[in-house]
């Protein structure tokens, strides 16, 4: 048991943790401004490129400063925090989970939580939702614990976790824990007297005394700037405003959940199926009802949407899956259970399912990959049908689903053997950067042309401030300036450049992917690979003693 823990963590959270450079741009923003704070000495404010940087509360940057003090300024020290971050969200799964429905429930939704494919990316992925979940979850856990079991000490652990899990992504996290308090309040009654009896103003005073210094401190230090970038544009604005373009609806957070959660949806959809029937839901589990409710409520709301939003509401999911998959083994008839049977043998059809979609999905992967990925498939579709042989067998009893676990463990080795070394080949910027930091560049001599996803990235390589240049006059201006001038663009916006009059000269040209995310990829197969260049504004390689450098042909500029 414990070896096979130790393999499924292994492979889910360790294993080529800093082997792939950032993923553009979230985890570079956040390494860069902690190796800003360590390299300032400011240990208080986050900053990006020499400028305040109001995206998110100062836990996570200060655990990644401790990481980069012990491992080194690297990609593994950085991602080291989601990953250990995990594991405590498994342990706080499995504790919860025990306490609720007793310890093989618990190992199954564990297990299930940990061979989720956003699992998978979120605990080595350096933001802060991973984070988030394991200071939150586990917290609001020991919190109904406290309530349930009536040990009212367990309490106030509970709400330090909740002021670490505000400390980590903001107000959020009380805004969360109070629209769950609300729902079961309403839709577990009989859970409602005793966490009513819970010391609720005490705790949210507690969870406000320990998290609000940091926010009255940058409030002090910056004034109406933090107040406006971090409550009301990267909060309130950011929930209530539609700031950037979106193309989902209300109902993208749902079939985010469903999707995500697969092959175990199936389950859930017919335990809510049984719900409506009238099959008895006891308060336990309407607690985790309501933190799923919750959660995916809230963001459904939100007018910015991003995926990995939900996943604190994951491990009370695959609590719930794993529960139904186990009420149903030990289930003596399965006519009051009839939605969780339907759902019970529906999942080895969505693993087959899944198996020819990843055929197919990996056929259009822009990249050329080993024949061994042919594995991936056969492992989905070997798996369902092997489990539902099974299942046949046993009477629509449903076994421990090592099948269904073997298959998504061989499918994460081959992608950390296989496909993570040609990603990472495709990958341009970390090469060029560290291309041009050889040439110790001059402090601020270096920019960047329409490239926001990379800045992060291209910022964190080259260990000096990077200029963001929008516009061809932005461009000129920079080029205008003595001595010599980097600037990383496309080839396209090179070629747009020259045949508008000004005069580069390519330092160095590397194909690479132009999109990294799943969605893009299948999207824009045909225009995925696009050329990088880092450009130069001195056309000789010998230095100008005078300082003088043609930049322009004034024949060819616009009127």
């Amino acid at each position: 048991m414990w070896l096979a823990w130790a393999l499924v963590l292994w492979v889910v959270l360790f294993w080529r943790l800093g082997y792939a450079s950032f993923w553009d741009p979230d985890e570079a923003w956040y390494a860069t401004a902690t190796s800003e704070m360590m390299a300032s000495g400011d240990w208080l404010a986050p900053r990006f490129n020499g400028a305040p940087f109001f995206d998110k509360p100062i836990l996570f940057y200060l655990l990644q400063m401790v990481a980069f003090a012990l491992l080194g300024q690297n990609e593994a020290a950085a991602r080291m925090v989601p990953a250990l971050s995990a594991i405590g969200v498994f342990a706080g799964t499995a504790w919860f989970g025990t306490r609720l429905f007793g310890a093989a429930t618990a190992r199954l939704g564990t297990l299930m939580l940990a061979l989720l494919p956003a699992t998978f990316a979120l605990s080595t992925y350096a933001i802060v939702d991973m984070t988030f979940t394991a200071f939150l979850f586990p917290g609001l856990a020991l919190i109904v614990i406290a309530a349930m079991e009536e040990r009212p000490a367990l309490q106030y652990p509970g709400y330090v976790l909740v002021a670490l899990a505000v400390l980590t992504k903001g107000p959020l996290a009380l805004a969360l824990a109070g629209l769950a308090f609300g729902v079961t309040l309403v839709i577990a009654p009989d859970a409602r007297e005793r966490l009513l009896r819970l010391r609720w103003i005490s705790g949210a005073g507690l969870a406000i005394a320990i998290s609000a210094p940091w926010f009255v401190y940058m409030w002090m230090r910056f004034g109406d700037a933090f107040v406006e970038g971090y409550f009301l544009r990267e909060n309130l604005w950011l929930y209530s405003r539609p700031l950037f373009a979106s193309t989902t609806s209300q109902l993208f957070y749902v079939r985010v959940a469903a999707v995500g959660l697969l092959p175990w949806t199936p389950l859930l959809l017919g335990r809510v199926v049984d719900i409506a029937r009238g099959v008895r839901c006891p308060a336990q589990e309407r607690l985790l009802w309501a933190w799923a409710i919750s959660v995916v409520g809230f963001f459904s709301f939100s007018h910015f949407r991003l995926d990995h939003y939900i996943y604190p509401a994951a491990p009370a999911l695959c609590l719930l899956a794993a529960k139904e998959w186990n009420r149903f083994r030990g289930a003596v008839r399965i006519a009051p259970h009839w939605g969780t049977a339907v759902g019970a043998g529906a999942v080895p059809v969505v693993m087959i399912a899944a198996g020819i979609a990843l055929g197919v999905l990996i056929y259009r992967v822009p990249l050329e990959l080993s024949p061994i990925v042919g594995l991936v498939p056969i492992a989905f579709v070997a798996g369902g049908v092997a489990l539902l042989f099974q299942l046949w067998n046993r009477q629509w009893r449903p076994p421990f689903p090592g099948h269904i676990a073997g298959a998504i463990l061989l499918t994460y080795a081959l992608v950390l053997v296989v496909a993570l070394p040609r990603f990472e080949d495709a990958k341009p910027v970390k090469r060029l950067a560290i291309e041009l930091a050889a040439r110790a560049t001059e402090p601020n001599s270096v920019a960047t042309y329409n490239m926001d996803r990379w800045n992060p990235s291209w910022r964190f390589y080259l260990r000096q401030n990077v200029r963001r240049l929008e516009t061809i006059d932005e461009v000129q201006s920079f080029f205008d300036e003595a001595g010599e001038r980097f600037c990383l663009m496309l080839r396209d916006d090179y070629d747009e450049l020259k045949q508008r009059g000004l005069v580069m000269r390519i330092v160095s040209e590397r194909p690479g992917l132009f999109v990294t995310s799943g969605r893009a990829l299948r999207r824009d197969r045909r225009q995925a690979w696009r050329s990088f260049v880092v450009v130069s504004n001195r056309l000789a390689d010998t230095p100008d003693a005078a300082g003088v450098h043609v930049l322009r042909d004034p024949a060819r500029l616009p009127e």
